[in-house]
């Protein structure tokens, strides 16, 4: 079965490969033929041992990345009643779940949501582990369909692949959007949806960001002691006022430190963090991603409607795949690159 792999953790080299078929899917789970799939962030960290006391615990080798893809349905296990072979279905898992990259793979059945024929296989194959986040990040934040609108929200990293889902989602429920972004990706979170854009290059235009609900998917620094976002918003005195930040140093406390060593170290940053954020009276969270079927079929249906603009900035053939992600420039920019199995 063909499949891209890692062999060494030491470089993090994704390699095209021939390995074994998985089995027949277990109980509660689902077995996928690809059909598309992307690159997180995330992935190309992990190859090299980024998270591994958490995420890989026994540094197994080969490790098959990916966090998404739009699959088709090849078989299901035991408790498995809602699906069915030939059914496309839209998919996001963890790190610590199983790898996309691969032509058949097994996943549990909360990794899965199917899909209507109107949500194309190229927007399905970027939007899985993006989209929860994002969807997470504006959770946290305290906002839904039902009552961000007029609300004043920034999205730093807006043109990355979660920031540009969440500038959608928030866009759709009727925020108002300040997004920072680099100069060059000005246009695209416009077209998204953005009532004002910001170069994060520019300090005074960052001391100017006029919102009461921060979403960072940018880090802040190496060592997130500094934060010109959060520092502005502790100046404001509006109600309501959040801050939630993907972008945390919770595994890389853990690669660094280990298991006990990196939660005792992130959290104490974390507590540290929220006590002097809510005397501020300022909601602060970090976020995880969590593997959530529900919220995954709620996306499918937002980006399957063809008022909703799309987040995938560029299609490659899946042989493209190891190219992109050995790339030392990073993942493809803005939105979403996704790599098909039958590209045109």
């Amino acid at each position: 079965m063909k499949a891209f792999t890692i062999v060494d953790h030491n470089t993090g080299t994704l390699r095209p490969a021939d390995i074994p078929a998985p089995p027949a899917p277990s109980k509660n789970q689902v077995r996928l033929e690809l059909i598309g799939t992307s690159i997180n962030p995330i992935d190309p960290l992990v190859a090299k041992g980024y998270g591994a006391p958490l995420l890989n615990t026994k540094r197994q080798v080969p490790l098959i990345p990916g966090r998404d893809a739009v699959a088709r349905v090849v078989d299901v296990g035991q408790g498995v009643t809602d699906l069915r072979p030939g059914q496309r279905v839209l998919v996001a898992a963890s790190p610590r779940t199983g790898g996309t990259y691969a032509a058949v793979f097994n996943l549990p059945r909360k990794c899965v949501a199917p899909i209507e024929d109107s949500l194309s296989d190229a927007t399905a194959a970027g939007l899985g582990y993006a989209g929860l986040t994002a969807l997470q990040a504006l959770a946290a934040a305290g906002l839904s369909a039902d009552n961000a609108r007029g609300k004043n929200l920034c999205i730093n990293g807006a043109s990355g692949g979660v920031g540009s889902i969440a500038l959608v989602l928030a866009r759709r429920w009727g925020a108002t959007i300040t997004a920072v972004a680099s100069q060059r990706n000005q246009d695209w979170v416009r077209r998204l949806g953005a009532d004002q854009t910001v170069d994060y290059r520019d300090p005074a235009a960052m001391a100017a960001i006029n919102a009461d609900i921060i979403l960072n998917f940018a880090a802040p620094d190496d060592t997130h002691r500094k934060d010109p976002l959060l520092d502005g918003l502790r100046q404001r005195n509006s109600p309501g006022r959040a801050y939630v930040n993907t972008t945390n140093p919770l595994l890389s406390s853990v690669t660094n430190k280990g298991v006990v060593g990196g939660l005792a170290t992130s959290g104490g940053i974390y507590l540290k963090k929220r006590l002097a954020a809510r005397r501020a009276g300022i909601r602060y969270r970090w976020v995880l991603f969590k593997e959530d079927a529900e919220q995954l079929a709620y996306l499918a249906k937002v980006f399957a409607d063809p008022d909703t603009p799309t987040i995938v900035s560029g299609s490659q053939p899946l042989e493209a795949l190891p190219e992109a992600f050995n790339d030392p420039k990073g993942v493809p920019s803005p939105g979403k690159g996704v790599f098909m199995v039958d590209a045109p």
